[in-house]
């Protein structure tokens, strides 16, 4: 009879990973090929110069607005879960209502503070560049917010319609806008045109999945009066905060650096590189959205065993796609840069050293989000931590002289610590192995 049950239980758990897995694999799949189609339009009408002062701001905003939501895009999907399972719809309410407040009051507060370093550092020539800047700083509320949104659906376990605002409608929305602009009317677009179409397109996008995770709410909500327990929140999305923040600068940094070391042409070309790698991972990130609640709830019943399947399931199918689209890019790499236009051919080998950093992350699977579902969290940041500062340095040495190279390789190195250190120190403190085809045995939670 136990055995019997603990088939069920993994088919069940197989059956959940392939259909749920599926539909944001999916999702995933569209919405990674409207991003790079959208970053491919942007970079044939805008040219290498303007592309270049577009990608830089878009990297510096998202770098600002990360802090925005305090972390409550990740708490969302751990307590929205377990309420939704109690039928707490109360405290749902009020967490959602008081993530909402906070993230709003935050934004503006980081919309005037980033107005005067921006006036301060670009007014004086006030040129293509200043304007790009001003404008970029509308996506902060838009941004948080959405995330906020997105991750309430998810732990809603609405997948598709999770992803379908940011995904596929605002890429959509931002390439038809653009192309009627530059072709259909015969302008010439420049970086302050395309924030002005891109910030329409998120704002777009952001009233129809406001409009969706108010028809799905309002049935289980309407009836309940708001709970809340601000302080608790607040104290576990904070420190969730600080994980995301850390994850950001591991994969965005070295835009940055690169445009204020090598100026922004070349810290376009890598950001086009940086995106085009993110496609080895996106399976793994993807598959990790339906995973996450799942070794969460395993956690809470003190099921290691199901977690164990969910993270051997998720990993493999995972690292599978990762090799795949790996070995793509190794041999059509400089191809593929050169749809974004002949100059863009130079990050070949910045893109390859990239896309490795993605296979890595693929390797170790689960490693992150167990470590942040289980109440690990603290020995998250700690890893993460130093991982940023190895990154930051890396940066530093290499970029002065080796350019795209030097920051791919710096993210390379920071990368490869941060998820082994994490793979290890889940094997050593669970007893469960996140890594793909690592032998390791089951024990007992600590």
């Amino acid at each position: 009879m136990k055995q019997t049950t603990l088939h069920r239980t993994e088919t069940n758990v197989s059956r959940i990973l392939a259909k749920s897995g599926s539909l944001s694999f999916m999702m995933n799949v569209a919405g990674v090929g409207l991003a790079v189609l959208m970053q491919l339009v942007l970079a044939r009408l805008l040219g290498v110069v303007s592309y270049g002062y577009y990608a830089f701001v878009m990297t510096v905003i998202t770098f600002v607005a990360f802090p925005a939501n305090l972390g409550f895009d990740t708490a969302i999907v751990r307590f929205v879960s377990s309420y939704e399972a109690d039928q707490l719809w109360g405290e749902v309410r009020g967490l959602l209502r008081r993530a909402n407040q906070l993230t709003l009051l935050v934004s503006l507060v980081l919309m005037g503070i980033s107005g005067v370093v921006i006036y301060v550092m670009y007014g004086n020539g006030q040129g293509e560049l200043y304007y790009t800047f001003l404008t970029g700083l509308l996506i902060i509320p838009l941004m948080a917010t959405a995330t906020l949104r997105q991750s309430s659906l998810l732990a809603l376990k609405q997948v598709l319609v999770a992803q379908l605002p940011e995904k596929v409608l605002r890429p959509v929305f931002c390439i038809v806008i653009l192309y009627a602009y530059t072709v259909i009317f015969h302008v010439k677009a420049g970086a302050f045109e395309a924030m002005i179409i891109f910030v329409g397109s998120m704002l777009l996008s952001y009233l129809f999945g406001a409009w969706v995770l108010n028809r799905k709410l309002t049935p289980h909500t309407r009836d309940y009066p708001h709970r809340f327990q601000t302080k608790h929140w607040l104290s576990e999305s904070l420190t969730l905060m600080v994980n995301s923040g850390m994850y950001l600068i591991l994969g965005q940094l070295s835009v940055v650096m690169i445009g204020m070391m090598h100026g922004t042409s070349e810290s376009g070309i890598f950001s086009a590189a940086v995106r085009i790698a993110t496609m080895v991972s996106f399976a793994i990130t993807s598959i990790n959205m339906i995973a996450a609640p799942m070794i969460s709830e395993s956690y809470a019943r003190g099921d290691l065993k199901q977690m164990q399947k969910v993270c051997t399931l998720s990993g493999r199918s995972g690292f599978a796609f990762a090799g795949l689209v790996f070995l793509t890019i190794l041999l059509l790499g400089q191809w593929i840069l050169g749809l974004f236009g002949e100059e863009f051919k130079a990050g070949t080998t910045a893109l390859i050293l990239l896309s490795l950093s993605h296979l890595v992350h693929s390797y170790c699977g689960q490693s992150g989000t167990v470590m942040t579902m289980t109440g690990q969290q603290r020995a998250s940041s700690r890893i993460l931590m130093i991982s940023t500062v190895l990154n930051v340095a890396f940066n530093l040495l290499l970029i002065p002289g080796l350019g795209m190279i030097g920051a791919a390789l710096a993210n390379l190195l920071s990368t490869a610590f941060c998820y082994f250190s994490m793979m290890f120190k889940v094997k050593q403190s669970m007893q469960i192995v996140t890594g793909v085809w690592m032998p390791g045995r089951i024990g007992s939670k600590s």
